[in-house]
């Protein structure tokens, strides 16, 4: 299999996964999202392999928040380093060497000081730990996602370049608006989201979950574009609804595959899921987008 990098230039569409954590709770599995590696490794190793048979070519670890400061504060400290390495080994075994495998790197859970109380050295310090462990497996990358504040994004970008600079990474943000060509919860622009990433030596930029319906994504795509740098898209399956008790969401598989066109044309060139979609969402985003 050719690598991560080589496959970004050819152009051609890239298939990333859908949601796990959604997949986690749709299988009754309420508990932390991380903590799923070590107790129920076999569910996530299935929805691993669930996307890759859906036509996936890219598989995202099930490690967003396991980072300390994240685990720390939820009182799951000393189930980090397990729960971390059991992540990247489900990915990896699913994959069997045949798709690409991306490290998930995603925020602290507090917003930096002034806003908030988070510490910019202790989430180096937790993003540094975290990459570094990426660096020592077999993984095709690093994506970092569903961050919202620039700022954090820049300390993910400097540990990963610092503790993993073997790894390609993506950095994926997370928007409430497209005023501006779409704003992030904290109002920083897609423009210079772009542009930061790309000074950091990002290899993609592109935006995943928030408050966008997919066909929104396609006025952060346009404002990231001059930037230069491949981009990445990653919607939600439209908006979370409460139905008998459930969380689901309004656009159905080929619905969603249909939106995703957009992003397509507004030059895409990674495209995948977040909350709400599933094995059949990206079955059928890749019918669409491969035809």
């Amino acid at each position: 299999m050719i690598g991560f990098l080589e496959s970004l230039q050819n152009k051609q569409p890239l298939v990333f996964d859908g949601a796990m954590g959604s997949m986690l709770a749709q299988a009754g599995l309420t508990e932390s999202a991380g903590l799923a590696n070590i107790e129920h490794p076999q569910q996530v190793y299935d929805i691993h392999r669930a996307y890759i048979e859906a036509g996936a070519q890219c598989l995202i670890t099930n490690t967003l928040t396991l980072n300390s400061v994240y685990m720390k504060k939820a009182g799951q400290a000393a189930l980090l380093e397990k729960s971390l390495y059991a992540g990247i080994e489900q990915a990896l075994k699913a994959a069997e060497g045949k798709v690409f495998v991306f490290g998930d790197m995603g925020p602290a859970g507090e917003l930096l000081k002034p806003y908030g109380s988070g510490d910019s050295g202790a989430f180096y310090e937790a993003y540094c730990q975290q990459a570094a462990v990426f660096a020592e497996t077999a993984l095709s990358g690093i994506i970092i996602e569903t961050v919202f504040s620039l700022a954090e994004a820049q300390i993910m970008l400097n540990a990963c370049r610092d503790a993993a600079p073997c790894l390609p990474v993506i950095l994926s943000m997370t928007f409430a608006k497209t005023k501006d060509g779409g704003r992030t919860m904290m109002g920083d622009k897609a423009v210079d989201i772009a542009v930061t990433a790309k000074q950091a030596g990002a290899c993609a930029v592109g935006a995943n979950c928030g408050d966008l319906y997919p066909q929104e994504f396609a006025v952060v795509m346009q404002a990231m574009a001059p930037a230069g740098l491949p981009l990445i898209a990653q919607p939600n399956a439209g908006k979370p609804q409460l139905c008998a008790g459930k969380v689901v969401y309004d656009l159905d598989p080929n619905s969603f595959a249909a939106d995703m066109l957009a992003l397509r044309t507004a030059g895409a060139s990674m495209l995948g899921g977040c909350c709400g979609t599933t094995p059949a969402h990206i079955a059928a985003l890749t019918k669409a987008v491969m035809q």
